[in-house]
């Protein structure tokens, strides 16, 4: 049975839960707990629950970390809480700017507002002249600038992880699923429509191009991101290119609940036949009162 713990105190014994369901992200959503609780003699009013109160969820070994309650619904019987890993004050707008800088110090800087620890995998250390952050919340930003180097990133438990999306899904698979262990009816699906066959970053009188000889969408170009010099502008639009590009192949499955694959990890598919293969999860959303795990996927990308 799962453990709720309610600001640190299990809680575990005085309440029942209806569904509880741990949604594990990487990228630019956060992790999040959605629970259901019985109220009908409004026992939760002894609790009298708050935003930015946390909730952890621990069962057979996995734990949720902490999260900050962002949502409180009560209606008739049940009270339901979400909660999300993100700090609070995480999506509060915020201008700054950097001047001789890599993305690891701008991330270790944003943690440590947070009081969050950071830890760095395979992240390069590209000099830059200057980044403004204008009217951005620090996370969503920091993403967007991970995202121009290849990188991602993911708030745990007090912790930020920024990691190379290709180091990543280089990393062995944890685990090999084949189709019979399938729960529910899986979807697969090739998304090579919505993919660009090049990209530009364009700045003033700098531009870079980055072209993908094996996709067939539009061309995309933008002038959003300030650069300095024709081979950041091209760094940057391949690595654009590929966070549009690397989700050609993506997929939805489910199996018996199995909190031992979170999101981050790689996989194995086996018995689906053309989507067989090995694949990167996106979210790993487990539902402990179903005993579910539903995974989003996709092939992992290893064209550059």
């Amino acid at each position: 049975m799962a453990q709720v713990l309610y600001e640190g105190k299990d809680i575990t014994l005085e309440i029942e839960i209806s569904d509880l369901k741990v949604t594990d992200n990487c990228g630019d959503q956060a992790d999040a707990i959605d629970a259901t609780f019985a109220n009908s003699e409004n026992q939760w009013s002894g609790w009298q629950p708050r935003k930015q109160e946390t909730l952890n969820i621990v069962n057979q070994g996995y734990r949720s970390g902490n999260m900050w309650i962002d949502r409180i619904r009560q209606e008739d019987g049940t009270i339901t809480l979400g909660a999300v890993s993100i700090p609070p004050g995480g999506k509060t707008k915020r201008t700054k700017s950097w001047e001789n800088v890599t993305l690891m110090t701008i991330a270790a800087e944003l943690a440590a507002r947070y009081g969050l620890s950071v830890q760095f995998l395979n992240v390069p250390s590209f000099p830059y002249v200057r980044v403004d952050q204008i009217g951005r919340g620090d996370f969503g930003f920091l993403q967007e600038r991970a995202m121009l180097e290849g990188c991602s990133i993911k708030v745990q438990d007090k912790r930020l992880f920024l990691y190379s999306d290709a180091y990543m899904e280089g990393l062995p698979a944890v685990k090999t699923i084949d189709a019979s262990d399938f729960f529910e009816k899986p979807r697969f699906n090739d998304a090579a429509g919505n993919t660009y066959r090049s990209c530009t970053v364009a700045w003033k009188s700098i531009a870079g191009t980055f072209k993908d000889g094996q996709a067939v969408g539009p061309e995309l170009t933008t002038n959003d991101y300030p650069v300095t010099s024709s081979g950041e502008s091209q760094r940057f639009a391949k690595n654009l290119l590929r966070s549009y590009n690397k989700k050609e192949q993506i997929g939805e499955i489910a199996v018996m609940l199995d909190t031992g694959i979170t999101a981050g990890n790689n996989i194995y598919i086996t018995g689906m036949g053309l989507s067989d293969g090995k694949y990167f999860i996106d979210t790993a959303q487990h539902s402990m009162a179903e005993e579910v795990s539903r995974f989003i996927l996709h092939r992992c990308f290893t064209r550059y």
